[in-house]
């Protein structure tokens, strides 16, 4: 019995940690990339997860969803409102029915700097063997 266990075990951890590594690029379909220039509005406070800019077109507004906060301060890279973006990313309508970008790449016309979220495969950078081999886009 506790073999049985053992090993029903050891089964879900596996299955549980190939279907983590296949949802890694969930929510970014290249089939949906656009390219957007706008400006900031607003930097969207969180404690966990990615930061999150409301984004103003001349067409409407983008919540755009960047990287961890962690990730942007290695990078040095900072977003404030006001600031000019040049952003291609995954499009696509939340549970909220907001308009919501995934950012691959993110321009910022006010500083000059050109942040790189995504690989050519759309993984974060910030994920995986990036940290350790640099980054490939």
């Amino acid at each position: 019995m506790k073999k049985i266990l053992l090993t029903s075990f050891f089964l879900v951890f596996i299955f549980s940690y190939a279907h983590a590594q296949n949802e890694e690029n969930e929510g970014y379909d290249e089939n949906t990339e656009i390219r957007i220039k706008g400006t900031v509005q607003q930097v969207l406070p969180r404690m966990r997860g990615p930061v999150v800019v409301i984004l103003q077109t001349p067409n409407r507004d983008y919540k755009v969803i960047t990287g961890p906060t962690w990730y942007l301060e290695q990078e040095g890279f900072e977003l404030k409102a006001g600031d000019s973006l040049n952003v291609t990313g995954s499009k696509f309508i939340g549970r909220d029915g907001n308009l919501y970008v995934v950012a691959r790449r993110i321009g910022n016309l006010t500083t000059g700097r050109i942040l790189r979220l995504r690989d050519s495969m759309f993984m974060p950078h910030w994920r995986g063997n990036h940290m350790k081999r640099g980054r490939d886009s």
